[in-house]
């Protein structure tokens, strides 16, 4: 059984391709690689709109939060499908729009979005974890040249209980 920490940290270590810094070692190197310039869990930094302006240093940026988990039950055995949201965000000093659509100064959410996807959908951040699904992905905030997604994902894993 992972622990979240261990399922965060794993999820970290997929989308390291989309930081900056990162040297791929025989893979594809698409535009959007190494554009990112934090990759973390998160910690608050979006809180409110004073919050946010702070954050903005970090961006482009993708923040970590673990969102709950469900649980089916299969006698002894458990399926857990913990979630994590995963909040993209980019700022432009120009225009909103260009914090979405990317510039010649930032990648753009657009962008790291699909990336993220590219790297994260029905990927396992392990062979005893299933493949990760892509629940949504919405808008979070919007304003002042910053743009900032959330992206749910889900993953499962069995669990065996064996009672007292």
């Amino acid at each position: 059984m992972y622990t979240i920490e261990q399922l965060e940290d794993a999820i970290i270590t997929k989308l390291a391709p989309l930081k900056v810094g990162y040297t791929p070692v025989g893979e594809s190197d698409p535009a959007i690689w190494r554009t990112v310039r934090t990759i973390k869990s998160y910690q608050g930094e979006l809180d409110d709109e004073e919050s946010i302006v702070r954050a903005t240093r970090l961006f482009p940026a993708i923040l970590i939060m673990y969102f709950g988990s469900e649980y089916e039950e299969h006698g002894a055995r458990k399926i857990e499908k913990p979630m994590f949201v995963l909040f993209v965000c980019d700022k432009s000093l120009r225009s909103e729009e260009e914090a979405r659509r990317g510039g010649s100064e930032n990648p753009g959410t657009y962008a790291v979005l699909n990336g993220m996807r590219d790297l994260l959908y029905d990927s396992r951040l392990s062979k005893d974890i299933f493949p990760m699904s892509l629940l949504r992905e919405r808008p979070a905030w919007f304003g002042k040249g910053v743009s900032i997604y959330s992206a749910e994902y889900e993953t499962a894993q069995a669990l065996l209980y064996m009672g007292d």
